[in-house]
């Protein structure tokens, strides 16, 4: 039974991970496309709707960090 746990907790700490990586990475691409989107080859008009959707994207994966910890915590192991 101890087995389990342990795996859970070891998937907790992946899904953590996971969710947090992506979230700085779509920061980082947020704050890239903001900043330099012309030089990439983007219109400018277009380099702030596809900033903030990479914000969002952050946003997002954020909230699903903490509500797949709330989720974790409410399963007895």
């Amino acid at each position: 039974m101890d087995s389990i746990g342990r795996e859970r907790e070891r998937s907790l700490k992946f899904v953590q991970i996971v969710f947090a990586v992506l979230a700085l990475l779509s920061l980082t691409a947020a704050l890239a496309v903001s900043t330099r989107g012309v030089d990439m080859g983007l219109p400018e008009n277009s380099t702030s709707p596809i900033a903030l959707a990479f914000l969002l994207v952050g946003a997002v994966d954020t909230i699903l960090l903490y509500a797949w910890e709330h989720i974790f915590q409410r399963i007895e192991y």
